[in-house]
């Protein structure tokens, strides 16, 4: 009995090692399989060692690749194979790459509770665990090779290559979130957008537009970069986006073919498929009309609901394509030749949708796409015109609002804004602030030629018309013939009475047409009064934070000073009720709460809050 009683805590003690040894081996063995499972395939390439790049003024030129600081926006030059390209954009661009990730990483650190930091990475990686394998090779060879080079600064737990992925599928993880009432629309996409041709635009041309609403990464919009991909075997693409990204949210290709994102959502999910920015970097290095892109996005079930504008710049033909999860709407122009587009779903194929439903109802959808209806359908359009909606910060109707409201097409929030003229292949990309810098012009057919790359098979494909002030400049007057000016006698000198009475009395000749320029900024940067935007603001976000900190009466002030910049401001009216709220002077707090409602506020998680917080007293 007595050894029975001595063995006993030995026997539990040799129990409890053996657990431990056991879950230590299950965490061991879950790990692993973790790690490996969520590993992206490795292509079968070799990364071609990069020297220094050769630096002259503001250019930077390595291999076939390029950087330019231009006014306002970055350029970059991408030419040869896929690993290539991938190398040398980390080779130039990886600084600004690094500081993107340094201001993504501080964002995620603020924004995010510690509990989340910890348990939401490993589940995104292991829900977006077969990006990897989704993504067509040559973008996953172009992936590799900038992964490789990319000078990284924190490669643990994941390196350059893994996390490019990642970043790439940022779109697409963020729109999970898109009409959920618990989220900023601003953060998880509020794009809104026109296209038109023919009879809709001013001279025939096909003219698209759009304002990319992110506003989790200012960088993007204060370092934004237009890239030339010129990969080998594909059609040139150029885009508009930022420095590391190699997918296309915004751009067109040399033959014509224009393609931009909207986000949406919609019942159906699919587990596997690739970022949709890589999918349409994939199109559009193949596509030659519109029946193409309309092939390649049903052969591709993506894994998010995105509405597709696309513009064949040959033929004129316009359409939004509303791609879900495991189905496909298509909605062509109105009569009138133009499209609205916003992030709802309008085609048959989503009628009753109910997450379509939820973004009606969490979102500024409704707002913004009637705006934009009201502004394309008053008149044709032009680059100009297209410039001058994607900056208009009234709501429905020409209801005026105050800077930043999320119901405007303009809400202060677009990592960039973009008109095309797809006729000639020729796009205008909005400078910081937003949509209110300058426009600057970029033409591809001019900037493929300036690289010494081909453009014969592009411009043959040019419908009739356009790039007029090509043609112009190359027209040799024709002598004047009998019947319409008399020809000068032989040997009367080209300065005598012949030749001025021919001048006289020929027909006039029609002014040769200006090339695409530049737009100027907005009102309110010509003003000056961009910095009073800022300024408001700040005081916004400021109040925000002191409520945060419980810190009421400092809320109320600044709140107070942003509605004295602003009299019409939705968003300072309601953080001056939830700081009164907070005091307790509930009276007040109801009347602010309710005059905040009849401003016609953003709808988002604070307008929910409010609508709470009116319901509960």
């Amino acid at each position: 009995m007595r050894e029975t009683l001595l063995s006993s805590p030995r026997r539990r003690g040799n129990r409890l090692r053996n657990f431990a040894i056991v879950f230590v081996l299950f965490g061991v063995c879950s790990q692993a399989c973790f790690w490996t499972l969520t590993r992206p395939p490795i292509p079968d390439v070799v990364v071609p060692d990069v020297p220094e790049p050769i630096v002259g003024g503001t250019k930077a030129t390595v291999g076939g690749s390029s950087l330019e600081r231009r006014d306002g926006y970055w350029f970059m030059l991408h030419t040869g194979d896929a690993v290539t390209l991938g190398a040398e954009h980390a080779r130039l661009g990886g600084f600004l790459t690094q500081r993107a990730e340094d201001v993504m990483r501080a964002d995620f650190e603020r924004r995010l509770p510690a509990p989340l930091k910890v348990v939401l990475p490993p589940v995104l990686m292991w829900r977006f665990r077969h990006l990897g394998s989704s993504i067509p090779t040559p973008l996953l060879e172009e992936l590799y090779g900038f992964g490789t080079t990319y000078p990284d600064r924190t490669p643990f737990p994941l390196n350059a290559y893994q996390r490019g992925i990642y970043y790439h599928a940022l779109h697409d993880m963020v729109q999970d979130l898109v009409g959920n009432k618990f989220v900023d629309p601003g953060v998880a996409g509020a794009c809104t957008g026109f296209a038109a041709s023919g009879s809709g635009t001013t001279d025939g041309h096909t003219i698209v537009g759009r304002n990319f609403d992110f506003e989790v990464v200012p960088i993007f919009d204060s370092e934004k970069v237009v890239h030339l991909h010129a990969r080998e075997g594909a059609i040139p693409v150029m885009s508009v986006s930022w420095m590391g990204m190699s997918g296309v949210l915004t751009g067109m290709n040399a033959d014509g073919i224009w393609i931009s994102l909207n986000a949406a959502r919609s019942e159906g999910r699919n587990r596997k498929g690739p970022p949709v920015a890589l999918l349409v970097r994939d199109v559009l290095e193949q596509a030659r009309s519109i029946a193409d892109v309309e092939r390649l996005l049903a052969e591709t079930d993506p894994i998010v609901t995105d509405i597709y504008v696309v513009a064949d710049g040959k033929t004129g033909e316009i359409a939004a394509f509303e791609r879900g999860q495991t189905r496909m709407g298509k909605r062509g122009p109105e009569a009138s030749g133009k499209l609205a587009i916003a992030n709802h779903l309008l085609s048959e194929t989503f009628v009753g949708d109910e997450d379509d439903d939820k973004l009606r109802t969490f979102s500024t959808t409704l707002a913004r796409h009637a705006r934009m209806q009201e502004l394309v359908d008053d008149a044709p359009l032009s680059p100009a015109r297209g410039v001058e909606i994607l900056r208009d910060r009234r709501g429905p109707g020409g209801r005026e609002l105050a800077p930043g409201n999320r119901n405007a097409i303009d809400a202060w929030i677009a990592t960039h804004s973009v008109v095309a003229d797809m006729t000639d292949r020729v796009m205008w990309v909005s400078t910081a602030p937003h949509a209110q810098g300058a426009y600057r012009v970029v033409d591809m057919l001019g900037e493929l030629k300036a690289a010494g790359l081909p453009t014969t098979e592009w411009r043959r494909g040019l419908a009739d018309g356009a790039r007029a002030w090509e043609a112009s400049s190359k027209v040799t007057p024709k002598p004047l013939r009998a019947g319409i000016a008399p020809e000068l006698p032989a040997g009367a000198q080209p300065n005598g009475p012949a030749a001025e009475l021919a001048r006289l009395v020929a027909p006039p000749q029609a002014p040769m047409p200006p090339a695409p320029d530049d737009m100027p900024p907005g009102d309110l940067v010509q003003s000056g009064e961009d910095q009073t935007v800022t300024r408001y603001l700040a005081l916004l976000a400021d109040s925000e934070e002191y409520l945060a900190h419980d810190e009421p009466t400092l809320a109320l002030d600044v709140a107070r000073r942003a509605l004295a910049l602003y009299p019409l401001s939705a968003e300072a009216k309601r953080w001056e009720a939830e700081a009164l709220a907070m005091s307790g002077d509930e009276s007040a707090a109801r009347a602010a709460f309710e005059d905040y409602f009849t401003r016609y506020p953003g709808i988002g998680p604070e307008y929910w809050r409010a609508k709470e917080w009116l319901e509960a007293k």
